[in-house]
């Protein structure tokens, strides 16, 4: 049983295992599953507080328990202030105009009539019989008809005038007008009387009534919509909010009593009983944290391909914003008071995602985390976003993230995290300031809310400072922090090569300015070039004294070996480097610059001197390893390792001679293929020169020359009392540059190829 257990168990995991190992393969599946897996949790985060409810209560219903307040708090009868301004807005009146198209069509058809009156192309028969074919000429009287056709064409205009005057006058006035279908036979009556007592003739009054019955049918007045609704609008604005003040533990309804609308919004505003719309604002949250981690994703995908295809980077992404987010669940549950339970949001530490995002990631990218992450602020603290509450908190959380971007993006030292959480402490403060200042917030509230403004910006500061080093540690990741603490004098290895190997350890000192120089000229990593120049030669510590700064008496070791076993001592160091940086657990980064900073290059020094013993030695035994340098901070190690070692034995090395120098060892990399896999431009490889050769300048400058000194001390010898300090360094380092090959680049080339 126990065997058939153990088979099942192990098939069970065979099986897993597998699908793991597919899931490794296809990253475009893990990506996915990555992004489902946040959607929801973040999801069920921001909606959680909408689920929460036990009671099922109606409008109308009678309560099952006595229901008391669970803190202290504000509400606004929202009831009765919507019931109130929708009362005055119904107060107001609609207000009229005139309707200015249906006057137009009479105004046009009174002139059309009086035009065929003016009409007298043919005889006065033809043109009665012409006008009767209209409806308005047809219903006057014959005899009425006949007088209008003999008048003259000026009285006709005059009478035009008068009576269309009368007609649209009151037809626009808005006491006369017409309003509706019921006024449209008063309207006529009213104007009926005013022609009669006008001095229109008989013929023209009884026109003009005939015209009043057949053609004004509908209202003259219309309602002017939106006068009316800006005047509903500035008495709804007149209503002022009533506000329910509730303390902790008091009755809100009690048992059997029956739920009101203001009773059921308190309750509501409490989270004490389900919404109707519970699924469909959970929805729209979901909407909303769908658009944020699509945003996030279609950003790294478009400017950010490298980051995007590691799914570990968006697994540490997705992780530190579901901590904050779950953070923030658990400050807006915190009971703050009355007053100040509006302002639980300011705590909220966004700026620790934003900041260690920053570090660990890349600082453009913390930005865009430090917007969604604001949204997602905003619903928390009110998932329906119907108050100003949400908008302070997620105005406070983007500037406050920002800013803490910018505070670490050229961290430098452990001091600028610290520094890093007082900025943030003054964005917050200014901000709630500004909010407060805007919205006409109390003074007692306002300093609650700098005081925990200044709160997030230290928390975030102390929870950026706690969290990084097992986030590094988890997803395999070095932070420039990790960094700074490998370049402490102090640590193991750095304390072994000053002790075991000094000329080393100071190579790789200035090895490291120089990198350091050339990284910002090409905005590369400073501090990562830095740091690997120091921990590059490592392993020079299992045979320092096989290089030639490590040398300190007359004898040399390569004298009495073979030129091969000379450059497989020296070519082993890149491998007992990488031994020893894994042992010590060195950075994945500072690995890959050891293994690389030579890459497949040939000790040339040891293979001329065995081609003087054998001409047909094999020119593959004196070369590195490899790789050549893939990345622009192992190039930068490759060329200052380079160039320190040359340059240092160079005589008289002028600032023309260095930089000369300098550009060709530069060269002679290029040309070797050394540079080829590595993404530096020939204008990179210029501001490298330009930036080496500062360095060295600083190094090598000129010394002036000390005045004699009187003796102070009898000696027997003169010359020994009377020789000059500059004297005694010359000839020092005169009999030390005798022992070296005449021209500059011969000694440069058996100081380098001793040396590494």
């Amino acid at each position: 049983m126990m065997v058939l257990k153990n088979k099942l168990l192990k098939t069970i995991w065979d099986e897993l295992s597998g699908h793991l190992d597919w899931l490794k393969h296809h990253t475009t599946w893990l990506r996915a599953i990555v992004g489902v897996m946040y959607f929801l949790l973040f999801t069920i985060l921001l909606s959680s507080n909408i689920f929460v409810s036990t009671l099922q209560l109606e409008v109308g219903e009678p309560s099952p328990q006595l229901i008391t307040a669970p803190w202290t708090k504000d509400i606004v009868d929202q009831v009765k202030y919507n019931r109130e301004k929708e009362a005055a807005a119904k107060g107001v009146k609609p207000i009229y105009k005139a309707d200015e198209e249906y006057l137009a069509l009479l105004t046009k058809e009174l002139g059309n009539a009086f035009a065929a009156l003016r009409e007298n192309s043919a005889s006065e028969d033809e043109r009665i019989s012409e006008l009767k074919k209209t409806r308005l000429f047809a219903s006057l009287p014959e005899g009425v008809l006949t007088s209008l056709i003999e008048t003259l064409p000026d009285e006709l205009d005059k009478s035009e005038k008068v009576g269309r005057d009368i007609i649209l006058t009151r037809a626009r006035d808005l006491d006369i007008g017409s309003r509706t279908s019921k006024d449209v036979a008063v309207f006529r009556d009213r104007i009926k009387a005013e022609l009669d007592q006008s001095d229109l003739t008989q013929d023209a009054k009884v026109f003009f009534k005939v015209f009043m019955d057949l053609e004004v049918s509908q209202p003259t007045l219309i309602v002017d919509e939106s006068t009316t609704e800006a005047v509903r609008a500035a008495k709804r604005a007149e209503i002022k909010q009533e506000v329910l003040h509730y303390k902790a533990n008091q009755k809100i309804v009690g048992a059997g009593e029956i739920v009101d609308e203001t009773i059921y919004q308190v309750l509501v505003d409490y989270g004490l009983i389900n919404s109707q719309n519970t699924w469909k604002a959970a929805s729209g949250i979901a909407l909303i944290v769908l658009i944020g981690i699509a945003s996030i994703a279609a950003y790294l995908y478009q400017y950010k391909r490298d980051v995007f295809l590691l799914a570990n980077r968006l697994v540490l992404i997705g992780l530190i914003m579901i901590l904050v987010v779950a953070i923030g669940r658990a400050v807006i549950a915190l009971n703050l008071g009355a007053d100040f339970n509006t302002l639980s949001g300011m705590l909220i530490p966004v700026a620790w995602a934003t900041m260690t995002v920053a570090i660990l990631v890349g600082v453009d990218i913390a930005i865009m985390v430090s917007v969604v992450l604001a949204v997602f602020v905003a619903v928390l603290v009110d998932p329906a976003l119907s108050t100003s509450f949400s908008l302070h908190a997620g105005v406070v959380a983007l500037f406050g993230g920002i800013v803490g971007v910018y505070s670490v993006s050229r961290l430098s030292q452990r001091s600028d995290l610290a520094r890093a959480g007082i900025f943030v402490s003054g964005v917050n403060v200014l901000m709630i300031s500004g909010i407060a200042l805007s919205s006409d917030m109390r003074l007692a509230v306002w300093g609650v809310g700098v005081i925990l403004g200044i709160v997030n910006g230290l928390a975030s500061s102390f929870l950026t400072v706690g969290a990084l080093h097992w986030f590094e540690s988890g997803f395999h990741i070095t932070s420039s922090v990790r960094l700074l603490e490998l370049s402490d004098p102090n640590r193991p290895l750095l304390k072994r090569l000053l002790m075991e190997a000094p000329g080393t350890y100071h190579h790789s000192i200035l090895v490291g300015n120089l990198a350091e120089a050339a990284a910002e000229a090409v905005r590369a990593d400073a501090t990562l070039v830095r740091v690997a120049s120091m921990y590059h030669d490592i392993g020079k510590l299992k045979r320092p004294y096989f290089f030639i700064e490590n040398q300190f008496t007359q004898d040399n070791p390569h004298d009495k070996i073979a030129p091969t076993l000379s450059s497989l001592i020296i070519t082993s160091h890149v491998k007992d480097g990488l031994e020893l940086a894994k042992e010590n657990k060195l950075p994945l980064q500072i690995q890959d610059i050891i293994a690389q900073h030579h890459g497949d290059s040939l000790v040339s020094f040891f293979y001329h001197k065995a081609l003087e013993e054998n001409e047909n030695v094999p020119e593959e035994t004196f070369h590195y390893e490899g790789p050549k340098p893939q990345t622009k901070e192992a190039a930068l190690v490759a060329l200052a390792d380079n160039v320190e070692a040359a340059v240092r034995s160079m005589k008289q090395p002028t600032p023309g001679r260095v930089e000369g120098f300098v550009r060709k060892i530069i060269k002679d990399k290029l040309n070797d293929g050394q540079l080829d896999q590595c993404d530096l431009t020939f204008q990179d490889l210029d501001r490298i020169a330009m930036a080496f050769v500062r360095v060295l300048s600083g190094i090598f400058h000129s010394r002036v020359e000390y005045p004699e000194m009187p003796s102070i001390r009898e000696s027997s010898s003169n010359d020994s009392v009377n020789k000059k300090p500059s004297e005694e360094v010359e000839e020092s380092e005169t009999a030390q540059t005798k022992k070296q090959p005449d021209s500059p680049e011969g000694a440069a080339e058996a100081k380098v190829s001793q040396e590494d």
